[in-house]
């Protein structure tokens, strides 16, 4: 395949070795958990017992120690080729297993002994196969920079209210991460976030998912209720209301990491679009045909390349495709914010772009595309879910780009 992500790294090639291999598996069921609506656990069971799911835990903790967030990317493009579902609701918990090394890293490197142990002990239950992360922080009328879920001081902790949507992977999930609004000791309005137990009470995931694509994504609602969460699982990440930008320069693994995944799509929609052209008489020969898949393959070439940029990117930033990827970074606001932008590019592009390629394989297909049992009408549902998906969904993704861009702070209105 022309221009096709390919790992750099040792580790990660291993990485995405496994990812082709689940996803022959994945593709078997994709269309019945479509149908059914129904998210495949069995999936994620899979992903652990093979030790996929702890393929960012470094080898002391039992993972398979990949430290690129390039590699990663082209790991999620494999799943993703095959059913999008499994790889969406992943890449969340990818993104926070490669924040919780960086974590480690960094308590190493500051002498903070009690965010070493905790960092080591989620590395741990991840390296055994014992736990797996969904993201539970989309809400309402909320954004990256608030949070309506409000965390009250309690004994020994914090007391969680709110309602999260959009949970995607709940089902699977043995542990969600979630923010929330609180107000510190100052009387200042923070933002704080945890990686919490889905069997504490107090927590309830709907199973009410009912999405005109990506169907089998279980993207439940989720209600906390008097949740408690306790003193040392609680962290405060900044001010309440604004765009805290060394902790969601972090966040853009997961955003191009989503990207890669509608690549995927794309590039699989694209695939069945040219096969059945060229088995239909005179197909390959009618020149509309011949124009339609020429501006695909440029748009597939250019997703390719701007996916894999951004995530070079990304890795040369923290410096994590190395052996022994470095501590503490300078991560300044100003040099965050660059991270951001580059990321938001990434995505924007990869999404939009994945849409129109998709668009252009049902067109080349003919009708039989749109009966609902065509592979392409479940591609052609699941794809238009990427330019919604937060953060850095179009306008917002426009507005950020276009500040940082021009010098501004996008904090300063």
């Amino acid at each position: 395949m022309d221009f096709e992500l390919k790992a750099s790294t040792e580790p990660g090639k291993r990485m995405v070795e496994l990812a082709e291999k689940h996803a022959a598996d994945f593709a078997l069921t994709a269309a019945e958990h479509d149908r059914n609506g129904t998210f495949p656990v069995e999936n994620i069971t899979a992903l652990k017992q093979s030790g996929f799911a702890a393929a960012a835990v470094p080898k002391e903790f039992g993972g398979m120690g990949v430290t690129s967030a390039h590699d990663c990317i082209v790991a999620m493009n494999r799943l993703g080729r095959a059913e999008g579902s499994t790889p969406l609701a992943f890449t969340m918990h990818l993104s926070r297993t490669l924040g919780t090394a960086r974590a480690l890293r960094n308590a190493i490197a500051s002498g903070n002994q009690e965010r070493q142990n905790r960092a080591e002990n989620l590395l741990k239950k991840i390296g055994a196969g014992e736990l797996f992360i969904t993201v539970a922080n989309s809400e309402p009328g909320a954004d990256v920079r608030t949070s309506k879920t409000l965390a009250t001081k309690t004994d020994g902790g914090w007391l969680l209210n709110g309602f999260k949507t959009f949970a995607t992977g709940s089902p699977a999930a043995d542990v969600l991460a979630v923010r929330a609004r609180f107000e510190n000791d100052a009387g200042e309005l923070r933002m704080g976030a945890a990686i919490v137990p889905v069997d504490r009470p107090g927590v309830e995931i709907k199973n009410n998912w009912d999405g005109l694509g990506m169907r089998s994504s279980g993207s439940h609602d989720v209600v906390f209720t008097d949740y408690f969460v306790s003193d040392d699982e609680f962290d405060d990440i900044g001010v309440y209301g604004q765009f805290n930008a060394p902790f969601l320069a972090l966040g853009g693994l997961s955003s191009m990491g989503l990207s890669s995944i509608f690549l995927g799509i794309a590039e699989t929609a694209h695939e069945i679009a040219v096969s059945a052209i060229k088995k239909k008489e005179g197909g390959t020969r009618y020149p509309m045909n011949q124009v339609t898949v020429a501006e695909n393959e440029i748009d597939l070439a250019a997703a390719r390349g701007i996916l894999s940029r951004g995530a070079q990117y990304y890795d040369d930033f923290y410096q994590t495709a190395g052996e022994q990827p470095v501590g503490l970074i300078y991560n300044s606001a100003e040099t965050s914010f660059t991270m951001i932008k580059n990321s938001a590019c990434t995505k924007k592009f990869v999404m939009e772009t994945s849409v129109n390629i998709v668009d252009r394989a049902v067109t080349l297909y003919g009708g039989g595309a749109y009966l609902a049992n065509s592979p392409l009408a479940k591609l052609y549902r699941d794809v238009r879910a990427g330019p919604f998906m937060q953060p850095w969904a179009r306008n917002q993704a426009i507005e950020l780009i276009g500040k940082v861009g021009l010098g501004l702070d996008p904090n300063d209105e």
